[in-house]
């Protein structure tokens, strides 16, 4: 378990990997911590002429994309064979939620989760996620890879990347969140994680939260919302997560989160044994989990 924090009043953009409750192998996490480092310096470098929520869905595209992370390609397979994903976006200055849940055959859930922000209905399940996907030209995709099916296989979920998510703040302080998840091994169709919900993704004009690890323990403890909460009733972001990583300590919680302040104030935490994250701004990498 650590906990980092630090302040910044340039534009920040942080990115994690999950929060795996079993310690991973430590090339596991120098390879998936590596490819976070390259993900952020190049979506660092639009967050200067792009809207922030564009920015956040441009990294969980990229972590999507890599089999190596249990998002999008490469999503956890639950019990009857299917890998099914989940995302969801936040607009902080809107204060506006939209999310895609158990979506099938779908690589990049977070590509839906962000046309939703504009609809009138803003979450949604099948059978409308494969129609919408259909009629907004996103691909069949076969997101069972070689690794995962090994592991469904052998019945045996060690070592493995959780949720990833990213939490951006413009040099003018607009906030926005993104989580996005292949959910859980072995489990049985149709269950719903904490990604796509303001448990596990949370932003507002004040404070933008991603978080990562046992989905039912995140839900319990409306984590990234009750974060943002205290932060809006007057704690510095320090303060309010040290609270929630102390309550999450004494609870026995397996997850982490990465969050992001209006004022530049960031926070990494995580009661697991590891979590892959990596905090960037226009000067270069404050923080990793890079040994």
């Amino acid at each position: 378990m650590e906990f980092f924090s630090g302040k910044s009043s340039d534009s920040l953009l942080i990115l994690h990997g999950g929060a795996p409750s079993r310690a991973p192998e430590p090339d596991k996490t120098a390879l998936a911590t590596a490819a976070l480092i390259r993900f952020s310096e190049a979506c660092m470098a639009e967050l200067a002429e792009r809207d922030v929520c564009e920015v956040v869905v441009s990294a969980l595209r990229e972590m999507e994309a890599d089999p190596q992370f249990n998002a999008g390609l490469g999503g956890s397979i639950q019990s009857d064979g299917q890998v099914r994903v989940s995302a969801a976006v936040m607009d902080g200055t809107r204060q506006s939620f939209s999310g895609v849940i158990n979506a099938l055959e779908v690589m990049h859930p977070s590509a839906i989760a962000h046309w939703l922000q504009r609809q009138r209905s803003r979450v949604i399940s099948q059978p409308g996620v494969q129609t919408l996907a259909q009629q907004l030209n996103l691909p069949k995709e076969n997101l069972v890879t070689e690794a995962r099916l090994t592991e469904w296989q052998r019945r045996n979920n060690e070592g493995g990347f959780d949720t990833v998510g990213c939490v951006v703040r413009s040099k003018r302080g607009a906030l926005a969140a993104g989580t996005s998840t292949g959910g859980r091994s072995f489990e049985f169709p149709g269950r719903v994680s904490d990604s796509a919900t303001v448990a596990g993704n949370y932003a507002s004009a004040v404070a933008a939260v991603s978080a990562t690890g046992i989905g039912e323990e995140i839900v319990d403890d409306a984590l990234a919302a009750r974060l943002e909460t205290r932060c809006r009733d007057g704690m510095s972001l320090q303060e309010a997560a040290r609270r929630c990583f102390d309550e999450a300590i004494a609870r026995g919680r397996n997850y982490g989160w990465i969050a992001v302040h209006r004022d530049g104030d960031w926070v990494v935490a995580h009661t697991t044994p590891a979590m892959s994250f990596i905090v960037r701004s226009e000067r270069g990498i404050l923080a990793s989990s890079e040994k």
